[in-house]
């Protein structure tokens, strides 16, 4: 399955960022994240380099997360971030034949590729009524587990309206999605919320929470497209 054929993501597109680079006497840019990794990876770059977008501080390089990510071991994501590995991702899923297996396989995957902590697979069972939670993983409470979301939830109410949740910054949705991993054990440093449509439909919920910084807008989206292809497999 190729990504083109996915539904449409609830991610509203955003324009890359650019990057001014200084090495302390001269100053160069702005230039976009996909050509400075090029220069650092042909060491054009040094690593005493210091880097900044047009209305932020100087930062060093390690301060870009797609960067930092080149100095990690290989084995760190489980996939190369190309549409061919979550292609190829989404087939491995395929052979799945029972639900609950599925739902456990793709909230494991997806707290891969985003470096989750704890996080929660909740399903709609295809009517109006909200939806029950098929998985729960990591060091926290499994309380909610086969239980349903009640409906005055106010991180349902977003999935409803197609709006992702996440956090830092908190508002009234994000706060309550961080109660909701309250027990996770290194704490709610970051949370978020992705409502899965397939034809329009509001088909699952996927929540992720971990002790760190704030989720990567890139990962989320990856996961999103982990879990619509392996639910439009499933039940197509």
């Amino acid at each position: 399955m190729r990504l083109h054929q996915m539904p449409h993501s609830v991610f509203r597109p955003r324009p890359p960022p650019l990057w001014y680079v200084t090495n302390g006497e001269t100053t160069v840019g702005p230039v976009v994240t996909p050509l400075l990794l090029r220069g650092v990876e042909a060491r054009r770059v040094p690593d005493y380099c210091y880097v900044r977008t047009p209305i932020g501080s100087w930062r060093t390089l390690d301060g870009v997360r797609e960067l930092a990510a080149l100095r990690r071991e290989p084995d760190r994501d489980p996939l190369g971030g190309n549409a061919d590995s979550i292609d190829e991702a989404v087939r491995r899923l395929q052979g799945i034949r029972d639900g609950d297996a599925l739902c456990y396989e793709v909230t494991r995957l997806s707290s891969l590729i985003t470096n989750a902590e704890s996080a929660m697979f909740h399903h709609f069972d295809g009517s109006a009524h909200p939806p029950t939670t098929r998985c729960v993983l990591g060091p926290m409470s499994r309380e909610q587990l086969g239980c349903t979301l009640p409906e005055h939830d106010l991180v349902l109410r977003s999935a409803r309206l197609g709006r992702p949740v996440l956090g830092p910054p908190y508002g009234p949705a994000a706060d309550a999605l961080s109660i909701r991993f309250s027990t996770s054990r290194g704490g709610v440093g970051a949370a978020a919320m992705i409502p899965v449509f397939l034809g329009g439909t509001l088909t699952a919920m996927l929540e992720l929470s971990r002790p760190g910084r704030a989720f990567r807008r890139a990962d989320l989206q990856r996961a999103e497209q982990i879990v619509q292809g392996a639910l439009l497999m499933r039940w197509n």
